[in-house]
């Protein structure tokens, strides 16, 4: 692990400033994802009972941040049908192997048991080897493989 370095964690807000940050970021973390469907997702979180978090720099400029929905329907091994879901996990890359991943899960953890939650659940791609990694680390179980499909009609 390389040396920490100083950091804070909080909320997104519905400032301009968090907004620019949040594009920004998710951009880097799904950079084929158009402009418009990153914009239409914010505004799905920000009527939705999840939070986003940010990692701040000592100048107060995000450079991570998780996304965490609350999904209503069934979640794949979870003992309750509103489960928290973790939708997005990325911090950049000049910030990484320093616990501030782990950090920002742990933080989105709290707010799901504050707010009575029990379970926080996620997903990766099948090829994606650090993401199953760090969840694992992290606490998470594996509790199902999917391929996904659709069929145009």
């Amino acid at each position: 692990m390389k040396p920490p370095l100083p950091y804070t964690i909080r909320p997104a807000t519905h400032a301009p400033a968090d907004d620019v940050a949040w594009a920004r970021l998710r951009h880097e973390l799904w950079p084929d994802c158009p402009p418009e469907r990153h914009a239409v997702e914010k505004q799905l979180y920000l009527r939705s009972p999840g939070i986003v978090l940010f990692a701040l720099n000592e100048a107060g400029e995000p450079f991570g941040f998780v996304e965490v929905s609350v999904r209503r329907d069934h979640v794949v091994g979870s003992s309750s049908t509103d489960t928290p879901y973790l939708e997005g996990w990325f911090i950049e890359a000049d910030y990484r192997d320093r616990g501030i991943g782990r950090a920002l899960i742990e933080a989105a953890c709290e707010w799901a048991r504050n707010a009575g939650y029990r379970e926080l659940a996620s997903d990766t791609e099948f090829d994606n080897h650090d993401g199953i990694s760090a969840h694992l680390r992290l606490g998470f179980r594996e509790t199902e493989r999917t391929i996904s499909f659709l069929r145009p009609l």
